[in-house]
């Protein structure tokens, strides 16, 4: 843990915001530029083929999306995003809009060849003016659209360390099926997974919950989305994102 005070670089740690599985992430103040931001440290020093690849997540722009400023040796430097994350039930012509704004900045994304792998509700953020901001894309994987300086192919995934080919990232009860069995993934996983957030909003409740991580998997894997607890307004968009198939899946987020 690093105490208020301590620098990393030009930014000045102020406080301990959370913790997860990966790192912890603090309020500090770029001493440069007399802003706060947000960073996210990670007990592992980053690959030179990370550094590339965050480079690429930082150049993202768009309203709905967190921005990444920095990549530090073990930490990364991001927008300071004040709100909370949604909590479901919320009524229906909230989530429809929260939908679009999650919608605008996948579809963003998947253009310049960006999956981000782990759309959750912990990776939203809903601020005082009511705009939803998608946070985190450490485990995001930079396609070939991309940048044509990495070699996409056989570029490794974006996290917060090293991963290897079949590796399961991402949380549990909102992976698609063909990322839940450790396969390649592509922008299809993140569709799936906006079906499941969009579910989660409109009834409060998992769509995929077991008793522990290898049920829940074997949950998603296995059963068929029971979506009788949705508002018949949007039972067919979620139809839509939750086909296992991901080739019957809905292709692409802004359709």
């Amino acid at each position: 843990m690093l105490a208020p005070g301590t620098h990393l670089g030009p930014y000045e740690i102020l406080g301990e915001l959370g913790r997860g599985g990966m790192g912890s992430v603090y309020r500090a103040k770029d001493t440069r530029l007399g802003r706060e931001v947000a960073i996210k440290t990670s007990a592992e020093r980053f690959s030179e083929r990370f550094e590339r690849e965050a480079r690429v997540i930082a150049s993202l722009n768009h309203p709905n999306i967190c921005t990444l400023y920095d990549v530090g040796p073990d930490y990364l430097v991001m927008e300071l995003i004040e709100g909370e994350s949604p909590k479901g039930p919320l009524p229906v012509d909230t989530i429809l809009d929260y939908a679009r704004q999650m919608a605008d900045a996948l579809d963003y994304a998947h253009e310049r060849g960006v999956t981000h792998r782990d759309l959750k509700p912990g990776n939203l953020k809903i601020t005082p003016d009511g705009k939803l901001k998608v946070l985190d894309f450490g485990l995001a994987k930079v396609g070939r659209a991309a940048s044509a300086e990495i070699d996409s192919e056989n570029s490794p995934t974006l996290t917060m360390g090293m991963t290897e080919a079949g590796m399961i990232l991402g949380t549990a009860a909102y992976m698609a099926p063909e990322q839940a069995r450790g396969k390649t993934v592509d922008k299809r996983a993140d569709i799936w997974a906006f079906g499941v957030v969009l579910f989660e909003m409109v009834t409060g409740k998992r769509l995929f919950q077991g008793e522990d991580l290898t049920d829940t998997l074997a949950r998603v894997v296995r059963d068929k989305a029971d979506l009788s607890a949705a508002p018949a307004r949007i039972r067919p968009l979620l139809e839509k994102c939750l086909d296992k198939d991901p080739t019957k899946r809905l292709r692409d987020i802004s359709g």
